[in-house]
């Protein structure tokens, strides 16, 4: 084997090599080497070490990103152009040539990044598929067609897309897609995508003269974040439809199925220095399912600060800080401002297993309201609690095992005014949960603030195991109630005074019998009636990319809104390549399938086929379903046919 140095390929391997006074080089034999990025092997190779033109027989040229052209006789015009007759081009491994493009003539340009042939034939598993006099493609990001999209569903019938990508300048592209329709029409769909040093940038535009309304309808998308410098960013994330059954009608392609009840377009502006920070934003909410949207809360807009300031050693005062303006067409509008300073001393001890922390809290709220009349107003409230801790554990079987008893108790205390006769925006009364139940205060937003005289308690254990040093935690169970000894609301239109000062019995289990299985059940238990009045479990198994999940939730009209659904998910894997995937979730109460999907997928090294169908109920649009089905198949190098 010789090996020596070539200045433009790197270093050329081969069983004999050659080279004449003219500076021709001949290698013959296993030749193998490398230019800009693309490995050659061939039979016989022979260079013009001036002008780099070399010819190449038996040859196989593998680019680095995958793409392969095989031909009995090669010329490399330059460092990162091939030619040839009767070449073989594809993406696929060697010993699985599933796809190729056979021609008569082509040439693969690294340079420019592109694959031309003419003559050229398709074949698929050693069979023709399609033959063209001419083809063209891009082996990187390059102007063009992109492969068509075809589905079908009730709402949209026959649907095709035709995109053409637009590659305009390094930082930024667009596409566009004409949408033909059998049952509405033909849309314009737009996105631009543009990329800089800042940040980033997508803006998306569709609009279509609807067949079955009669109207001219769209959506508008962006997705836009800058960071200005290294404290201020910026987002910017629109979505707005022209009416609020646009998404019933066009949910399309990337996971663009809604069932919320809302739209949401924010903007913001962000400042950060340490613990400090300030926050400038806006939110705008549209309504869906065709309802109004006069009554619609909008935050135009807010700004929230935090702030923190030294005391003492280790000891600081954290100030909260937030202005709203609240806008809507019909019902209360207004300015609201309110300020929140709190301080907490904690207390440690045996190395953190026994902790104690005093906070208190206070809470000022001023409003600025308008609806048949101006009106100002406020309320102060003043709140302390004291949360103490401590961890026991014992370790056995040779510190294979572990169990943790963690016991947490929380005394509650706060004097507030009465706030019935101030107006509500975005705030609510949370349902208790095991995530709030050492939260104090559970109103959410700053509208509310509770009377507490109120003992809160959790249990919570885990038994641990260890294996080859990786920790899993087997069995974790947590059991929690509260005792309220005060029992008065500030507002009894959004919490009645409770009947009991005992509060519902909190509990969650959660077993994992194996890595790859999880079962979890929990709710709260009434005792007065001697009834679950909210209720959740499941269980779910994953291993590799294969899982399965099963959930179910109720709850009762006494606990919040009344709701009981079932939800089904899973991927199996049929064999190597193919694979089997479901999404199901049934609501019980309204014998409703809210969302169902069934789809199968098959993989390759160098191909991907996906076919699925489906059935929506648009949660926003009354009793509106979309049936459908869609499949996607792609050639890695070549592009998709289908819909995603």
């Amino acid at each position: 084997m010789f090996s020596p140095a070539f200045a433009a390929a790197g270093v050329i391997v081969a069983d004999s090599i050659q080279r004449d006074v003219y500076g021709m080089i001949q290698a013959e034999g296993n030749v193998q080497f490398s230019t800009h990025g693309m490995d050659v092997r061939a039979s016989h190779v022979r260079f013009d070490a001036e002008s780099q033109v070399a010819d190449i027989v038996d040859a196989k040229v593998t680019t680095k990103d995958g793409h392969r052209l095989d031909g009995k006789r090669l010329q490399r015009i330059d460092l990162e152009t091939f030619e040839g007759e009767d070449v073989v081009y594809t993406l696929c491994p060697e010993d699985d040539l599933a796809w190729a493009i056979k021609a008569s003539s082509a040439r693969m340009d690294g340079d420019a990044g592109t694959f031309t042939a003419t003559h050229a034939r398709f074949e698929w598993a050693g069979i023709p598929v399609f033959y063209t006099p001419y083809w063209s493609h891009a082996l990187t990001r390059r102007t063009g067609f992109l492969m068509p999209r075809i589905s079908s569903s009730t709402r949209r019938g026959s649907q095709i897309d035709v995109p053409f990508y637009w590659a305009a300048s390094p930082n930024w592209d667009m596409t566009f897609t004409p949408r033909q329709m059998s049952l509405r029409g033909t849309m314009a769909d737009i996105e631009w995508r543009h990329r800089s040093n800042i940040g980033e940038e997508l803006l998306q535009w569709q609009g279509i003269q609807d067949d079955v309304t009669g109207e001219k309808r769209g959506r508008l998308r962006t997705d836009m974040g800058w960071r200005l410098s290294p404290s201020i960013d910026a987002v910017l994330d629109i979505d707005a439809v022209s009416d609020g059954l646009y998404i019933a009608d066009y949910a399309l392609y990337d996971g663009d199925i809604k069932t919320a009840s809302y739209l949401t377009s924010n903007a913001s502006l962000t400042w950060r220095d340490g613990s400090d920070s300030a926050i400038f934003s806006s939110r705008y909410q549209q309504v869906l399912g065709g309802a109004s949207n006069a009554s619609t809360l909008q935050v135009l807009p807010r700004l929230q600060t935090r702030n923190y300031f030294s005391i003492a050693k280790q000891q600081t005062i954290q100030l909260d800080h937030q202005t709203t303006f609240f806008q809507r067409d019909i019902g209360v509008s207004g300015l609201r401002t309110g300020i929140r300073p709190s301080w907490s001393l904690p207390w440690h001890m045996q190395g953190g297993a026994v902790s104690a922390t005093w906070s208190v809290l206070g809470q000022g709220v001023g409003y600025q309201s308008q609806s048949f009349t101006n009106t100002s107003s406020s309320y102060g409230a003043l709140a302390s609690s004291l949360q103490l801790e401590a961890t026991f554990e014992k370790v056995f079987a040779a510190q294979q095992w572990r169990h943790e008893i963690k016991p947490i108790v929380r005394f509650d205390v706060s004097s507030a005014s009465d706030q019935s006769s101030q107006p509500r925006y975005d705030s609510s009364l949370l349902p208790l949960n095991l995530s709030n139940l050492l939260q104090g205060n559970r109103y959410s937003g700053w509208d509310r603030f509770e009377r507490m005289r109120k003992v809160s308690f959790l249990l919570a254990q885990a038994l641990q195991t260890k294996d080859n040093a990786v920790v899993r935690n087997v069995l974790e169970v947590q059991f929690g109630v509260a005792y309220d000894g005060l029992q008065e609301t500030v507002d009894a239109a959004i919490a009645p005074a409770p009947t009991r000062t005992v509060s519902n019995l909190l509990a969650e289990l959660v077993w994992k019998p194996h890595q790859a299985w999880r079962l979890n059940a929990g709710g709260q238990f009434h005792a007065p009636t001697n009834r679950w009045v909210e209720n959740h479990g499941g269980i779910s198994w994953r291993e590799q990319a294969q899982y399965f999940d099963v959930s179910w939730r109720k709850t009762d009209a006494s606990y919040s809104q009344a709701a009981e659904s079932v939800t089904v998910s899973g991927q199996v894997n049929i064999n190597q390549r193919w694979s089997a995937n479901t999404f199901n979730q049934y609501d019980v109460l309204r014998e409703r399938v809210i969302q169902t999907r069934l789809g199968a997928a098959y993989h390759h090294a160098c191909w991907d086929f996906g076919l699925e169908g489906y059935k929506t109920y648009q949660v926003g649009s009354n009793t509106l379903t979309d049936i459908g089905w869609r499949f996607l198949l792609t050639f890695d190098g070549l592009g998709s046919f289908g819909g995603s």
